[in-house]
């Protein structure tokens, strides 16, 4: 453990036996805990010593015990009761938990957010048979990823990316963390984010605004770097043998923990700095689950019940209400007008769901979006808001929900949000994005009149957190040929097991609002592919 993770782990300790720690760092502090054996025993420490604290200092009660009982006593059930009470706390962190009911985990259980990165490209790669599952977009927890064959980039949450070149194995410390046991990793930061730290078997290596390679084997370890400063410390922690190598220059060191350096050639071309042409440019079609760009001949199609139009679908549109604003009443499927982007080359293939007043509308997908399994899923649609906002409300979405939920809110029993994902915008602009009613709401500059692309990303899984992430692209604003780094709203991690087989287009506003180019899929070039410009050819 670093002096620095030890002087925040004792802040958060103190902050938690004051009864003064808050939920952000509560989720800081599980996460340091599940990850590092030490800060474990140093909780223990802690809590040894608050339960002697306690007995020492805690006033008698009143009225006073019998002289018979023996303080001595006292004190050692005190001592034993604290401890037991750490060993506790620590059990319910990480012993496995057993599955509870969908509703009921999303009711409230909201649970610390222990991902730390974002593996953000892993096509073609094999990894060893404990991560057989891992995919593209897949939030990762700590521990550690053995990558038999391929390319991997690792996208951590403070900001630097860590490619891995197989075979390698990399484990994921926390945020700010990572070591490399064995194998070739390319590390890329800039002067704007927070300090990481990557370990070797020998040394730690922190950058400054830095790109750099390292590789471990049998023989030693090499340190490559191309741009920017890294400063590497002997694990002995020993800062004297601290030294500062810059950009061109490249080190390799013997296998010893007290192995001398020297000075050799540097070499990009061994190092994976850029992602194969093939994982950056797939095909936009490939992981496609549904599509519907509104492309109907008959304006009543929607509340007929006869709009079956695009793919992925299991049924035609099934007719909910439709309530304009005033009392000329208009038909939510506009023939006539569709949304699209500047400079791109994807025409609009026919109309928009369009409306002022309160319209919602349901179809259900040939292929859900489970929650239960573990799995990536993205969303995306394009927006347009043609006024400001006339009501309070002013909103406009796209919900998955599941089968029950719908089939009780159409009976009349009650709709349950809890079974719900909601991502839209309402109000003057807020962008705002629910799983489970719990989530995060950002406003945003948008200007009436323009078209917007609405970005969304879904993980899900079995033993981990599930979370909603969204990106709103402006009208001329390029759209990311692979997943964003940086997200425009993150939604609260929760746990649930919903199962939504329907999407519902939702209108509320008495300001007209269009929704056109829904899309769900499997990765992020088919629901945002078809909007990225062309890649400029190669010198």
């Amino acid at each position: 453990m670093s002096a620095d993770v030890q002087t925040e782990l004792r802040r958060l300790l103190t902050l938690l036996f004051d009864g003064a720690l808050g939920d952000s760092d509560r989720g800081r502090l599980e996460s340091l805990l599940a990850s590092d054996t030490d800060a474990r025993r140093l909780y223990l420490e802690y809590a040894d010593v608050h339960a002697r604290l306690l007995v020492r200092h805690t006033p008698p009660a009143v009225p006073a015990p019998p002289r018979s009982e023996r303080p001595f006593r006292r004190a050692r059930y005190a001592l034993v009761a604290g401890v037991t009470l750490a060993l506790s706390l620590l059990l319910q962190l990480f012993l496995p938990r057993p599955p509870a009911e969908p509703l009921a985990k999303t009711s409230n259980a909201v649970p610390a957010a222990d991902y730390v990165a974002t593996l953000s490209h892993a096509a073609e790669c094999e990894w060893e048979q404990d991560r057989a599952g891992l995919c593209s977009g897949a939030r990762l927890p700590p521990g550690e990823y053995r990558l038999r064959a391929g390319v991997a980039r690792f996208q951590f949450d403070s900001g630097p990316a860590l490619t891995l070149q197989g075979p390698a194995t990399l484990r994921l410390e926390s945020a700010v963390a990572a070591a490399l046991p064995t194998g070739r990793v390319v590390f890329a930061d800039d002067e704007t984010t927070s300090g990481f730290e990557l370990h070797t078997p020998h040394a730690t290596l922190a950058d400054i605004g830095t790109e750099y390679a390292v590789a471990v084997g049998p023989e030693g370890e090499e340190v490559h770097v191309f741009d920017g400063t890294v400063v590497r410390s002997e694990r002995t922690g020993d800062r004297a043998t601290a030294e500062r190598l810059a950009a061109g220059q490249a080190r390799r060191y013997g296998p010893g923990p007290a192995a001398s350096g020297a000075f050799i050639r540097l070499d990009p071309g061994r190092f994976a700095r850029r992602l194969p042409q093939s994982l950056t440019a797939p095909d936009p079609l490939t992981g496609l689950l549904a599509y519907e760009g509104f492309s109907y001949t008959d304006a009543g199609g929607l509340q007929l019940g006869t709009a079956n139009g695009g793919t992925g679908w299991g049924g035609p549109w099934k007719p909910g209400f439709a309530r304009p604003a005033d009392d000329r009443g208009r038909s939510p499927l506009n023939v006539t007008e569709g949304l699209t982007r500047p400079g791109v080359s994807v025409p609009p293939v026919g109309g928009c769901f369009d409306f002022v007043g309160f319209a919602k509308y349901y179809r259900r997908l040939k292929t859900p979006v489970r929650l239960d399994a573990d799995g990536v899923y993205y969303l995306s649609f394009l927006v347009r808001r043609h006024g400001p906002p006339a009501d309070p409300l002013n909103a406009v979405s796209v919900l998955l929900r599941t089968g029950d939920e719908l089939e009780r809110d159409e009976s009349g029993e009650g709709a349950d949000l809890r079974a719900r994902l909601n991502i839209g915008i309402d109000k003057t602009n807020d962008l705002f994005a629910y799983l489970g009613r719990r989530g995060s709401r950002v406003p945003l500059p948008l200007t009436s009149g323009e078209t917007y692309l609405l970005t969304a990303k879904i993980v899900a899984s079995r033993a981990h957190p599930d979370q909603v992430f969204v990106r709103v692209y402006g009208p001329d604003e390029a759209v990311d040929r692979g997943e964003p780094a940086a997200w425009s709203a993150t939604g609260r991690p929760i746990e649930t097991d919903l199962v939504f087989e329907w999407l519902e287009v939702h209108i509320n506003s008495k300001t007209r609002q269009s929704v056109d180019e829904v899309r769900i899929g499997t990765t992020w070039s088919s629901v945002a592919g078809c909007w990225t410009t062309p890649a400029a050819p190669s010198p």
